[in-house]
């Protein structure tokens, strides 16, 4: 989805025809046809920028028809973590979630936490040495306040537990709304759930690929974010065969990422640690450079 990697990227698709010769099925969801879609099992068109609503139904689908990779989803996700009996969805509160300030037209995230825990904010020095700002928690997290582990229902049947929310979340991406929205049909989706849920599980992989056309748009960090809700409930991550593959059209630019050449970052995206306190006074962040 969002790309048209046999064009843009041949270099990689040599090994998506590669695995479609062994007998892998190739699905190309896209506005247009291209020649990744020739090159494809299927051709899926959608309406430019409906992808959240298409990647949301194959949510539902995975959650209703129960076709998660259970012990993969309790053991490596936070599906079964117990969230703060504060928050509230979109269906609670008119569409916003809680925690929305109208004035300042931003979210406090406090109600968002899980139950009985917080997470220390991630502002100012908090030692030397030590990334501070947006780049504490980095790729790995914000720190507790405290060591114990959240609460947490291994049988993902409790109310806040965040599988439980997710398909209260997710029950609104149905096949007709598709239908309606992206102009897909729900013969189609169907299709591509079934082939994701099939060719995904203890014994099989699937893997998305997406290019700028999902990062082009103002909600494309949301494209990816579902697309990680699907890989993460069928087992696809952090497993060989899976994941999800963002298709640059240079080396050099994801490559300076993982050498690295950029200042402020190490290989997997760390954050560079301080080289001394910050002073008192002044920004408390840099600006990052731009990276495709």
């Amino acid at each position: 989805m969002g790309s048209n990697m046999a064009e843009n990227h041949p270099v990689g698709f040599q090994w998506v025809v590669e695995a479609s010769k062994r007998g892998a099925k190739v699905l190309h969801v896209d506005p247009r046809f291209t020649r990744t879609s020739a090159l494809a099992d299927r051709f899926i068109a959608l309406r430019a920028g409906s992808d959240i609503a298409f990647l949301g139904a194959i949510v539902r689908y995975i959650l209703e028809e129960d076709r998660a990779f259970r012990e993969y989803v309790v053991r490596y996700t936070n599906a079964a973590t117990i969230v703060s009996e504060d928050f509230r969805d979109t269906e609670d509160l008119d569409g916003l979630f809680s925690g929305w300030d109208p004035e300042s037209r931003t979210y406090d995230p406090d109600s968002w936490q899980y139950a009985e825990m917080q997470v220390a904010a991630a502002s100012g020095q908090r030692e030397q040495g030590a990334p501070t700002g947006q780049a504490a928690h980095g790729a790995h997290g914000g720190a507790l306040e405290h060591g114990e582990p959240p609460q947490h229902d291994d049988t993902l049947q409790h109310p806040r537990c965040v599988y439980q929310l997710l398909r209260r979340h997710f029950a609104r991406y149905t096949p007709e709304l598709v239908e309606e929205t992206c102009g897909v049909s729900q013969a189609d989706l169907l299709e591509v759930c079934e082939a994701l849920c099939e060719n995904s599980g203890r014994e099989r992989t699937s893997a998305i690929c997406y290019a700028v056309g999902w990062t082009q748009h103002t909600v494309g960090v949301q494209y990816i974010r579902t697309a990680s809700i699907i890989q993460l409930l069928l087992g696809n991550i952090g497993r060989p065969g899976g994941g999800i593959l963002a298709l640059r059209g240079h080396a050099s630019i994801q490559g300076s990422t993982d050498i690295p050449t950029l200042y402020d970052i190490l290989p997997g995206y760390l954050p560079m640690p301080a080289a001394r306190p910050r002073p008192a006074t002044g920004p408390t962040w840099a600006p990052t450079p731009s990276r495709c």
